[in-house]
C-alpha cells in the first residue's frame, strides 16, 4: 500500500477543495453543477445530469466565464443530494478555468509554489 506522501507525488498538481459554480453543455443541452475539488487538470463535480464516462463536455466557471472542454473519467451515481458526482479532467490543463479562487487555495497548500 502507498503511503500518503507517495500519492502525493504521482500527482500532476495539488488537488483543493472549492465550491465554483459552473455551467455544463453536453449534447446541446445546459445544465449547472458545482465543483467539489479542482486541481489544473480537472475537478470532482456535482452536476444536475449525469454524463457517461468518456463522454466530452463544456465546462463553464459561471463566475469568471472561463470555459474548457472535459471528459468524464469516473461516475458515482446519483447523490443523496440530489446531484449527479463526476470526475472529469480537462482536454488541456487550464488552471484559469477555476479563477483566482484556487491561485490563492494553491498558495496555501503548496506555499512554496510547487504546484507541479
Amino acid at each position: 500500500m502507498l503511503e500518503p506522501e507517495a500519492f502525493h507525488e504521482l500527482r500532476r498538481s495539488p488537488r483543493v477543495a472549492l465550491r465554483i459554480p459552473i455551467s455544463m453543455r453536453w449534447e446541446g443541452e445546459r445544465f449547472s453543477g458545482s465543483t467539489l475539488i479542482v486541481n489544473s487538470y480537472g475537478a470532482l463535480v456535482y452536476a444536475q445530469r449525469n454524463v457517461e464516462v468518456g463522454d466530452i463536455f463544456e465546462l463553464e466557471n459561471v463566475r469568471t466565464r472561463v470555459l474548457c472542454h472535459c471528459r468524464v473519467v469516473w461516475q458515482a451515481g446519483l447523490d443523496q443530494s440530489g446531484f449527479f458526482k463526476l470526475g472529469v479532467e480537462m482536454l488541456e490543463s487550464n488552471p484559469a478555468v477555476w479563477g483566482s479562487d484556487y491561485t490563492m487555495a494553491l498558495a496555501q497548500v503548496s506555499p512554496r509554489g510547487s504546484a507541479g
